[in-house]
């Protein structure tokens, strides 16, 4: 037997099993699916191997495994669950409990081999398949009330069927499961400490973000979930309004009661709870910039890893029995909270970010952190035959920038998810040179060299004014470290959107670009381009419109980078 993408499969599973087990580790990393064909199945095979393996290695009688577990919600749902518990007698007759949450479109088999090395080390862990999901019944709630309830049957159960310490319960989740992990922590009294990795703390400001649809990550989280689960259909008709720019307040109303962020008041409300969060700066499914704005609001005891790649492409090696920096500190958290080993994980730094394209990370006290402050750099308009300049010096002109919308630029984010991944997890980044960069579609700004190094470590702004001829524009803009060769690399970027404007009615924008930790060394210059479409994005219009970009006196156009003293 072989266990793929969280089900067991026959080592002749047939086309449309393969296709499945594709499509469930597929949704956990993309990177796992670039491939196509059966080069694609080969690959997601060897990982399910993988998996296999390292479950065996860790299977040494000290644990029983039953995976026959079911638990019946209050609306009558069957849920289903594996149960590792082990071997050992423990001396006070209670182990400690850890509740593992599947992440979008897998199942309770996705965490078997964290699962196994917490039972080894003396845990009870119930891994359990979220309504819709798997082979539990119900359709899918999106972290909403009924999963929350879910997770106070599933404690119910815990606590009526086995040894479960009720004051030492923690939870923890990939993605969706760390979503349901910190409203876990959050609202139901029993659990003490949670281990969230690629999560969300703004459901809406996710998948809407400055008023624009993450198109290509809303769809993948769509589509999936019709491959491998039971969806509520007010998942797709809500993405769908999010598209159309329509009912936007009844999309709010339903993803904040599915946002850890609406619960942070009840969190630091309760006593002796924690939290521990990974995510990563280029998941532009999850946005950094959110995270760290939820992760601010907490005031119970705290840790933050913030690490390079993709949405859970930092967490997923330790689904794969792999050691590294995430799963090696949630083990740590675990044994700290809920077995009061004293590890030293609280004597390290609370935050550490991991520099951009897999360099070293760098530690910070906190977050916000008093080490990090604002620079702010001005724009000044092009001109006739030359790019606009970021300075430290204020703008004196008065000018409008014109451009035409209807054709991408050489600015760009690349290939969705293909790019982020090279740029992440093969250090091959994305480059242009701005001299490609149409003047009729896009505009870039330029420093001179820069007299030392910019230690970026967080968010950055770029607050201007536009107006469009159709009251509607899609505003995109990246940040690039440019070499002495004139080589830019993209390092960072945001997007904005506006839609209800009238025609050339004058608005403010401030979009915050992606977070991130890099080093433009001294030398090098830094720049952006500005364009009105980026595919990763949904543009409010297909029809071509004139966008100006404006400059005054007052109000100053910023750009406002959060760096390191």
């Amino acid at each position: 037997m072989m266990i793929v993408g969280g089900s067991f499969y026959s080592c002749k599973s047939d086309s449309s099993q393969n296709a499945e087990a594709a499509a469930l580790l597929a949704s956990l990393d993309p990177s796992l699916a670039q491939a196509s064909g059966n080069k694609g199945v080969s690959e997601l095979e060897d990982s399910s191997g993988q998996i296999q393996n390292a479950f065996a290695q860790e299977s040494d009688g000290s644990f029983t495994f039953d995976n026959t577990i079911k638990v019946t919600a209050n609306d009558g749902v069957v849920l289903e669950a594996s149960l590792f518990t082990p071997s050992t007698p423990s001396p006070t007759g209670k182990y400690p409990t850890v509740i593992f949450v599947n992440s979008w479109a897998l199942n309770k088999y996705e965490y078997l081999v964290p699962a196994a090395k917490l039972a080894k080390k003396g845990y009870i862990v119930l891994s359990y398949s979220t309504r819709g999901f798997g082979a539990s019944g119900g359709l899918i709630d999106t972290a909403g009330p009924k999963d929350r309830a879910d997770l106070s049957k599933i404690i119910d159960w815990l606590l009526a069927n086995t040894q479960t310490d009720s004051a030492n319960i923690g939870i923890s989740g990939i993605s969706y499961g760390a979503g349901i992990s910190l409203a876990g922590v959050s609202t139901e009294p029993r659990i003490k400490t949670a281990v969230a990795m690629s999560g969300w703390g703004n459901l809406k400001r996710s998948l809407y973000g400055n008023d624009t649809p993450r198109l290509i990550w809303g769809l993948l989280l769509v589509a999936s979930s019709y491959i491998t689960g039971r969806p509520d259909p007010i998942i797709a008709q809500n993405f769908g309004k999010l598209i159309q720019h329509t009912d936007i307040d009844a999309v709010t109303t339903w993803a904040a009661d599915r946002s850890p962020e609406t619960f942070v008041g009840q969190l630091n409300a309760s006593a002796g709870k924690s939290v521990m969060i990974s995510n990563n700066f280029e998941d532009f499914l999850f946005n950094p910039n959110a995270v760290l704005d939820y992760y601010a609001k907490i005031t119970v005891p705290k840790k933050l890893l913030m690490n390079e790649g993709i949405h859970a492409s930092a967490e997923i090696g330790g689904i794969l029995g792999f050691s590294g920096t995430v799963w090696d500190n949630a083990y740590d958290w675990f044994d700290y909270w809920l077995k009061g080993v004293n590890n030293g994980i609280m004597d390290k730094p609370q935050v550490t970010f991991q520099k951009r394209f897999a360099g070293p990370r760098v530690t910070l006290p906190s977050w916000p952190s008093p080490t990090v402050s604002d620079k702010t750099f001005y724009l000044k308009p092009r001109g006739l035959f030359t790019n606009g300049e970021i300075g430290t010096s204020q703008n004196t002109t008065v000018t409008n920038t014109g451009i035409l919308s209807g054709a991408d630029t050489a600015a760009s984010t690349g290939f969705p998810l293909l790019a982020d991944i090279l740029a992440a997890h093969a250090e091959i980044p994305v480059t242009t040179n701005l001299g490609l960069v149409s003047r009729v579609n896009g505009i870039v700004y330029q420093s001179s060299n820069l007299s030392s190094a910019l230690k970026i470590r967080g968010k950055m702004f770029w607050n201007g004014r536009i107006s469009s001829s159709l009251g509607k524009a899609n505003v995109n803009v990246y940040f690039y470290d440019v070499d002495k060769y004139g080589t830019a690399t993209l390092i960072t970027h945001g997007t904005g959107t506006i839609f209800d404007a009238g025609w050339y009615e004058t608005k403010d924008m401030s979009i915050d670009l992606n977070a991130v930790a890099y080093d433009v060394p001294a030398g090098n210059k830094i720049a952006i381009a500005i364009d009105t479409f980026d595919s990763q994005y949904s543009v409010p219009t297909v029809l071509i419109y004139g966008l100006d970009v404006k400059h005054s006196k007052s109000p100053q156009s910023t750009l406002v980078i959060q760096s390191e003293n």
